[in-house]
């Protein structure tokens, strides 16, 4: 039986959390409750939320990779 690890869920989370980042701060610049919201400091803010969990994934991709070439 197989599990998947539990980084991957994180790095789940970390993307998800992101979108709620970006649709929260569209949705106050929307709705007028912050005119002033710049939507460039909420991306950056999201797209740094999802690079932080970057390497997680990398090694996860690389650890795919070669456990599939040690087991041919």
């Amino acid at each position: 039986m197989k599990t998947k690890p539990k980084s991957k869920h994180l790095t789940n989370g970390a993307k998800i959390f992101a979108v709620v980042v970006t649709l929260v701060g569209l949705g106050l610049k929307a709705s007028g409750v912050t005119p002033t919201l710049d939507m460039t400091d909420v991306l950056k803010v999201s797209g740094f939320i999802v690079l932080v969990f970057a390497p997680i994934d990398v090694s996860l991709m690389l650890q795919n990779i070669f456990k599939e070439k040690d087991q041919s």
